[in-house]
């Protein structure tokens, strides 16, 4: 699949125009791009086919199969993500805070059997304390990317998804962070357990409720606001009384998770600007509730800075050389 946003239309002869080919392989997706010698995308391309999907651990064939005609002239491939836990190709360990992101590319991970192609993953970071363990892996990329498009090094990120994280991030050093298990936490409410049966079928057309969503977000938000094993359990209760259908339930259900991960977050670094990386999708919804807190976002989509992220970190590696234009 192409993505529209991040390519532009191939060429016949585009194999001999990629310089790079640099990979965001998660768990349960991936997405691909095909760099220049500038570091631009000239073809993108994504699918599901998370480390969870390959099969008898072969992702040397997996990574073939995905990147195709793009292999031809052996460009090196830097990749970051959940490619490099303890369950993906190569574990990559894992960098501890204080990390100064511009010099992620002097700790890459070699992968070694893929036909002499020079193949490398991004290590993830870890903060770790006496009583706390958080650990991330991409998310330090993708702020690498905001640095270098932004010049931005300092403030506090926030990078939502499955696992959301918040980090400080200190003259180009990512001192701290936290993660929230929000979308995880929704998607396993939304699918499964009592509150599944108040939400509409998993095949069904879903659309996003604002005011169902606001609602939730200003439970969860409110000052006296309960503990969220509570306010789930209203998702149930209010359904029967009513107050939520079918159709306004997910939305309620996302409100109340993203509120109250975002109370938690103010808590702990109480910054009114906030430098927001993801989908525009996930952004937006982020963006209202972010507005309850009285919290500005500034929002980048991953697809732009990504790319050059990781093309940075390739030719601080000296897999690429960086060519003008």
């Amino acid at each position: 699949m192409t993505s529209s946003s991040a390519a532009s239309a191939p060429c016949n002869d585009m194999p001999d125009k990629i310089a790079c080919i640099a990979l965001d392989w998660g768990t349960s997706n991936r997405r691909a791009f095909a760099l220049d010698g500038g570091g631009h995308v000239i073809d993108a391309r994504s699918d599901d086919q998370g480390l969870m999907a390959v099969t008898d651990r072969d992702f040397a064939g997996s990574l073939r199969r995905f990147a195709g005609s793009w292999l031809d002239a052996r460009p090196p491939v830097i990749m970051a993500g959940m490619i490099g836990s303890r369950l993906g190709w190569k574990e990559a360990a894992y960098l501890e805070t204080p990390v100064d992101l511009t010099q992620l590319g002097r700790h890459l991970t070699i992968i070694e059997d893929f036909g002499g192609v020079p193949v490398r993953i991004v290590p993830g970071v870890a903060h770790v304390t006496a009583d706390s363990a958080d650990v991330m892996r991409g998310e330090e990329c993708q702020m690498l990317g905001a640095l270098l498009l932004r010049r931005q090094r300092d403030g506090v990120f926030l990078l939502p998804g499955t696992h959301a994280k918040w980090a400080v991030l200190e003259n180009g050093i990512l001192t701290d962070f936290r993660t929230y298990m929000t979308g995880e936490l929704f998607g396993h409410l939304r699918n499964s357990g009592s509150l599944a049966q108040v939400m509409p079928a998993k095949d069904a057309p879903e659309t996003f409720d604002i005011d169902a969503f606001d609602r939730g977000v200003a439970r969860a938000g409110a000052a006296d606001a309960p503990s969220i094993t509570h306010l789930l359990f209203g998702v149930r209760s209010l359904s029967l009384f009513g107050k939520l259908t079918p159709a306004t339930a997910p939305s309620y259900l996302s409100g109340l998770v993203v509120g109250t991960e975002m109370r938690d977050a103010l808590r702990w670094t109480p910054a009114r600007q906030v430098t927001a990386i993801g989908s525009a999708k996930l952004l937006a919804a982020y963006a209202r509730a972010a507005a309850y807190f009285k919290i500005t976002l500034d929002r980048l989509e991953s697809d732009d800075i990504l790319p050059p992220a990781l093309f940075n970190i390739a030719c601080e590696a000296g897999l690429v050389a960086r060519t003008a234009g």
